[in-house]
């Protein structure tokens, strides 16, 4: 593959989910409380919910039951 043929940014947004999860599992491995919310709802989790989280290349994901929902574009808030 030459530079011509090459995507721009073609592996931002694996690197920008990895980064993500990788912050998510960090400050829950660390006893805090990390809290996603959409504009309708909020869902806390706790140290032990680390296992929840994945990263792929189309973006961070967290799962909710059997199924994946995406985190993207959802807020974080990490509570001490």
């Amino acid at each position: 593959m030459t530079n011509e043929q090459m995507k721009t940014n073609r592996f931002y947004n694996w690197a920008k989910a990895r980064r993500t999860v990788r912050n998510i599992q960090h400050h829950l491995g660390n006893g805090r409380t990390v809290v996603i919310s959409t504009c309708t709802k909020g869902t806390k989790y706790k140290k032990g919910h680390e296992q929840y989280f994945k990263a792929t290349k189309s973006g961070a994901w967290v799962q909710r039951g059997k199924s994946w929902d995406c985190i993207d574009f959802c807020n974080i808030k990490v509570y001490v």
